[in-house]
C-alpha cells in the first residue's frame, strides 16, 4: 500500500511541473516570441531594479555574457532597414547620422579590437583604446558611445518591427586565419546568460526595499529570466557545437561531414527535442554571405557515405569491385562499412 503523500510534498512537485511546463513554452515559442518575452522584461522596472545591488551589496539577478559570444555589429549597423526601425523617435535620428562614420571606424580598428575594447563590459580607457586600434582617443570614445547606443536601440526595437532577417537568422559565421567566429544578429544573446542569487533577493525582500506588490512579483520574474536565459545559452551551445562540428564546411576545406541532430544533442549536453526545437526555422549566414538553415547543416552517415562512393566512382580510372571500393572507403577516407552495405549504397546511386 503507497504511502500518502504530504501536502507539502505535493505541493513541490506541482511546482516543479508548473515551472517545466513554462520552461517547455519557452523553448517552443517562436523567435518573435521569444524577443517580445526579452523585451517585455527588460522594460519592467522591477526586474532593472533586481539586476542592482541591494541592501547587502549584491544584486539579485546576475547577467552576464556568454563565453564566446559577440554581436553581428558591421551587419546590422551596416543595415539601412534595422538602422531605419531604431531611429524613430526621439534624439535617434541625430546619433544615427553618424551611423555611416562610425561603421568605417569599427571596420577600420578591426574585429578583434572591436570586441575587445567596444563590446566589452570592462572598464574602457579612450587612450589605450586608441593606442591599441590606431584612432584617436576622441574617435574611440566617440565609438564607445555610439556602440552602446546602438545596442540598446536595436534590442529595444520591436520583434514585429524588425527586419525578418533578424528574425530566422541567428548569427553570422567569420572565417579568419582558419578560425571561425559566432556573431549573433541580435543584442539579446550578448548578455545572455543569467543567475538568480537567492540569498540577495530575499534581503532586499526583508529589507523593506520593495511594496508588498512587487516583493510577491520580485520571485517570479527572477524565475523568468533564468527561462529565457536558459534558451539563449541553450542555443549557444548547440550553435557552437554546431559550427565546430561542420568547420570544414565552413572553411571550405570540405563538405559536409555526418551529423545528426541527436549527435549534435550528445556534443552539447542537451535532449535531442530540445535541439530540435532550439534550431526550428533558424539560419545563419555562412563566412560567404549566404543564409543557411541550421537543419541543412546535417548529413546522414549513409547520405555522406553514398556522397563519398560516388565520388570514388567518378574519380576511379576502372570500374572498382565493392570489396575494392570498401578498402578505398577505409583505408583513404576512414570509413569502415561492410561489403554489402556498400552494394546497397552504390545501388542508389
Amino acid at each position: 500500500m503507497k504511502k500518502p503523500r504530504k501536502p507539502s510534498q505535493e505541493l513541490a512537485q506541482a511546482q516543479v511541473q508548473r515551472q517545466d511546463l513554462r520552461l517547455f513554452a519557452v523553448l517552443a515559442s517562436s523567435e518573435e516570441d521569444f524577443l517580445r518575452q526579452s523585451a517585455e522584461l527588460e522594460a519592467d522596472p522591477l526586474f532593472a531594479r533586481l539586476c542592482a545591488p541591494g541592501p547587502d551589496g549584491s544584486a539579485p539577478v546576475l547577467r552576464r555574457r556568454l563565453p564566446g559570444a559577440s554581436y553581428a555589429f558591421s551587419l546590422a549597423c551596416g543595415d539601412d532597414a534595422l538602422a531605419a526601425a531604431a531611429g524613430p523617435g526621439g534624439t535617434a535620428g541625430e546619433w544615427l547620422a553618424a551611423r555611416p562614420e562610425m561603421l568605417a571606424l569599427a571596420r577600420r580598428v578591426g574585429l578583434e579590437n572591436f570586441e575587445k575594447f567596444f563590446l566589452s563590459d570592462s572598464a574602457f580607457s579612450p587612450a589605450a583604446a586608441a593606442r591599441a586600434c590606431g584612432c584617436t582617443p576622441a574617435e574611440a570614445a566617440a565609438l564607445k558611445t555610439f556602440a552602446a547606443a546602438f545596442l540598446l536601440a536595436h534590442e529595444h526595437i520591436a520583434p514585429a518591427a524588425l527586419p525578418r532577417l533578424y528574425l530566422r537568422c541567428a548569427a553570422s559565421v567569420g572565417a579568419e586565419g582558419g578560425k571561425l567566429s559566432i556573431a549573433y544578429t541580435h543584442p539579446s544573446y550578448l548578455r545572455g546568460a543569467c543567475t538568480v542569487d537567492h540569498r540577495a533577493l530575499a534581503s532586499l525582500v526583508k529589507s523593506g526595499g520593495l511594496t508588498p506588490a512587487d516583493a510577491a512579483r520580485a520571485a517570479g520574474l527572477a524565475a523568468r529570466a533564468q527561462r529565457l536565459a536558459w534558451r539563449r545559452a541553450g542555443f549557444h551551445r548547440v550553435i557552437l557545437a554546431l559550427v565546430e562540428a561542420q568547420s570544414g564546411f565552413l572553411l571550405r576545406r570540405s563538405g559536409l561531414a555526418p551529423l545528426t541532430q541527436r549527435e549534435l544533442a550528445a556534443r552539447s549536453g542537451l535532449d535531442p527535442a530540445t535541439v530540435s526545437r532550439l534550431i526550428a526555422s533558424r539560419t545563419l549566414l555562412a563566412p560567404w554571405g549566404d543564409e543557411i538553415k541550421l537543419k541543412d547543416l546535417f548529413l546522414a552517415k549513409n547520405a555522406f557515405i553514398i556522397d563519398k562512393i560516388k565520388a570514388i566512382l567518378g574519380a576511379a580510372d576502372q570500374r572498382l569491385t565493392d570489396t575494392e571500393l570498401t578498402a578505398v572507403l577505409r583505408t583513404k577516407h576512414g570509413i569502415r562499412v561492410s561489403r554489402r552495405s556498400v552494394n546497397l549504397y552504390r545501388s542508389k546511386l
